[in-house]
């Protein structure tokens, strides 16, 4: 049985074979003489606007009601789990429940000295330990509150999230210390990154396959201009500088891990 995040995903590609859809009925109808005034037509122009009405009105709807279903199981689950969530009130700390804590992450590259930056927008480096700037006086994770370093269990989950948020590298992950079960993955305090799983095409053109890394400006989080750094093929990085490039292996040695 699928969970609120598998449904989540089905509908959301569902969503995209909406406008696909649109075209090829419209190709039809009309290959079907739906809008022609002639008699001899296959379909009848008033049955061809009834049904492309019905459509119009019909197919949103099931989408938005879709996602208004999914909503609430998530939110469900949601609740299951904080309800279900261990207090961790243990005498001796050395006794806490532990588990391999193995996942994927979305982030981009950013900084001229390449640096990893969450979607959230905080920055972090390839081992890193999280820090809660809300409540600097409690080490992340703590279950009532929603710090610390977040990352998907299953990587098609990930994948998929990558394709909502086209221009981030897709990481793989190990947490460490102190963790806690979400819908999605996991939250421990502290991250490793262990790889860098590349884009099989062009984050530029989305034709050819990536050969260097170049860096240009982008608006930031907070309305100032940043730099990102991105996977391009040597097509899309001819008019860029030595020194905006870098060889995957030269981002390798920067960043300290594998670039697969």
């Amino acid at each position: 049985m699928l969970n609120p995040s598998q449904k989540r995903q089905k509908l959301i590609q569902a969503v995209r074979l909406y406008p696909i859809i649109t075209v090829a009925l419209l190709f039809f109808a009309y290959l079907a003489g739906g809008f022609s005034d002639k008699n001899n037509s296959i379909i009848p122009k008033d049955l061809t606007l009834g049904i492309l009405t019905f459509y119009i009105f019909f197919a949103p709807a099931i989408y938005i009601l879709g996602f208004i279903v999914v909503g609430h199981a998530s939110d469900r689950e949601r609740r299951q789990l904080i309800q279900n969530q261990p207090r961790l009130n243990y005498d001796d700390a050395f006794a806490l429940p532990s588990e391999e804590m193995r996942g994927y992450k979305l982030a981009v590259i950013t900084e001229r000295e390449p640096t990893f930056r969450g979607l959230t927008g905080d920055s972090y480096t390839a081992d890193d330990s999280a820090i809660c700037t809300k409540f600097p006086e409690h080490t992340p994770p703590v279950s009532s509150c929603e710090c610390g370093f977040y990352a998907y269990r299953n990587r098609a989950d990930a994948k998929f999230e990558g394709s909502l948020n086209p221009d981030t590298f897709l990481l793989e992950v190990d947490l460490y210390g102190i963790g806690f079960r979400y819908e999605n993955g996991f939250r421990a305090e502290t991250q490793v990154v262990k790889q860098i799983i590349l884009p099989k095409r062009c984050m530029r053109c989305r034709i050819f396959r990536p050969t260097v890394f170049s860096i240009s400006h982008r608006m930031g989080y907070q309305n100032y201009s940043w730099m990102q750094w991105q996977v391009r093929c040597n097509l899309c990085t001819m008019s860029f500088k030595d020194t905006d490039k870098l060889s995957i292996e030269e981002m390798q040695e920067k960043l300290g891990l594998a670039i697969q």
